[in-house]
Formats: C-alpha cells, structure tokens, sequence
C-alpha cells in the first residue's frame, strides 16, 4: 500500500470553505535502477556519465562519489543534487564508488550503488588533459593567471594557447609541469592545453576566463534632491551611470542615520530607480557605489541628505 506525505498546511475546513493540502507520494519504499556505470564497469574515459531511472513524485535525485568507495572512503568527490537523471563530471584514473537515491521534500528512496573502475585509454590521443584551475567562465580583475591541469601519464610536454573570441591563436606556450604562470589580455580570452608525447597528442581541453581591470564609472545621483523635505516614507532614488565596456556591472545603495556614516539603514544591490520604504521624522545620508563581476568597484558618488517628516 502506498503511504503518502503532507506537504504544508492540512485540509481545513471553515465556514467560508475549505483548503486542501498538497500530498506527496512517500518514497521510502520505491527505489531508482542504475543504468551506467554499472557495478564492476571499466571505464577508458576521464569524462563520465551516470544515468540512473526516474522515480514517480521525486523532485530531485542526490547523487554521491566516492574514491574508492563509502566504506573506506579517502575522498568525496561529488555530492550533488540535481532535477535530472543523468549527471556528468570528470574523474581520474581510479577505483570509485557512486550511489544516487531519488526524493522529494519530505522522503527519500534507499541509496542504490555500484562501483567502476576509470583507467587510462590504452590510446595516449585519447587520452584528455583534466583542468583543475582557474574555474571556467573565471572573471578576475588580475591579468596574471596560473593555470593548471591534472598529469596524464606517459605525457611529456603540454602545450597550451591563448585564443581570442574568434578561436585565433594569440599566445602558444610548451612546458613538462602541469602548471604555467601567464599574462592574459583584456577581455574574454579562450585559454585551453593538450598533452603529448614523442609521437602523439591529446585533444585540447578548453576553458574562457574574462580579465576587466577597468573600474566602473561613479554613479550621479538624480533624486530625491540633496537636502530635500518630503512627506512620503516610500523614497524614489534614482541616478545615471555610463556602463563600461567588460564584465558585468551592478550599483548599490548605501543609506545611514549619521552625518558620519556610522549607522548602517539598509545596502542593497539596485537599479534606477529604485523604491525604498524607511521611517517618517528622520533625517538620511546616501550615497551609491557600482561594481563589475571581476571585483572592480567605482569611487563612491557624492554624500546627499534628506528628510522625511
């Protein structure tokens, strides 16, 4: 017999009518199927894709990696929630352990499991150069960027290029570390590196990084005026700002209680314009200060005041 779970308020009854509850199916009893990798699978890939089957009413499904399994795990390697019944990730040469369960917000089937083993390609071409940093889609404001990567055996120079947003080549360099110390260029940049041997090469592994060293504009305030009176607790802020040219930019608003600055009211992330609700029979001090995502920040704009009676 299925057991099922309430999600929120119980069915209530009352003299204008009723609300029902939203239920959910209790999932203690189902459980999942794995389809790849199945137990004692032997994998020639560093890139390796699980699947697993749906389970009816589950909302998500937790999925664990273990090296080399639970019982005697000396790491963790993903543990992860996702929607779907696949998950992809990148793992090295290894024994592993991964086990996934569905659920939903108030149960969870049991955990299901199943080792695998990931092994060299016995074709060094096939093989694939894992990047361990900088994270993909990096934006840093620092132009000197160390890259590194994962050693793949038998390697014994990787060569590693720089490529603009039309997939040219601006920089190629040759080491046999597993890390280089480079100078990237303004703006978004393709850096990606391959392994090789005395006779063959790796497939290139890719990733982008954007360097924005530009500091965005101040931002002018518009309204309310400086010093201005007004009778409304709900104030309009409003200000310009030109956008420049690189990582993305956000303003936030600053507003205090003192002169000093010392009485923090509310920051908030915004854009003009912007309401916010304060207190009637105060005096406020303001100011806005903009941001770009590689950790740029603008000069802060001039203090202005108001009251509210």
């Amino acid at each position: 017999m299925k057991k099922y779970i309430l999600s929120g308020l119980l069915m209530i009854t009352t003299f204008y009518g009723c609300e029902e509850a939203f239920i959910e199916e209790d999932l203690s009893d189902d459980t999942t199927a794995i389809i790849a990798p199945k137990d004692g699978s032997q994998i020639e890939d560093t890139s390796i894709n699980f699947s697993w089957e749906a389970v009816d009413q589950a909302t998500s499904y937790r999925v664990q990696i273990a090296r080399p399994n639970f019982e005697n795990a000396a790491q963790i390697v993903e543990d992860t929630t996702v929607s779907s019944t696949n998950f992809s990730t990148s793992l090295t040469k290894n024994a592993y352990e991964w086990r996934v369960r569905a659920q939903n917000s108030g149960s969870e089937t049991p955990y299901v499991m199943a080792g695998f083993n990931v092994i060299e390609p016995t074709d060094f071409a096939s093989r694939k150069v894992l990047l361990v940093s900088p994270e993909n889609e990096l934006a840093t404001n620092e132009p000197e960027i160390t890259l590194e990567w994962q050693v793949v055996p038998d390697a014994n120079t990787y060569r590693i290029q720089l490529l603009n947003t039309s997939d040219e080549v601006i920089q190629e360099e040759t080491t046999n570390e597993t890390q280089i110390t480079l100078i990237f260029p303004e703006g978004t940049t393709n850096w990606q590196v391959r392994a090789e041997n005395a006779t063959q090469n790796t497939l290139y592994t890719t990733r982008s990084l954007a360097v924005d060293t530009m500091k965005p504009n101040t931002p002018v305030a518009t309204a309310p005026a400086n010093n201005a009176t007004l009778t409304e607790t709900t104030v309009s802020f409003s200000w310009t700002r030109e956008v420049v040219e690189g990582t993305a930019e956000i303003d936030s608003i600053y507003i205090f209680e003192d002169e000093a600055l010392t009485q923090l009211v509310t920051k908030n992330q915004v854009t003009s314009p912007e309401e916010i609700a304060l207190e009637a029979s105060k005096t406020y001090y303001w100011f806005l200060k903009a941001f770009d995502a590689a950790k740029n920040e603008s000069d802060a704009s001039a203090t202005q005041n108001f009251v509210i009676n």
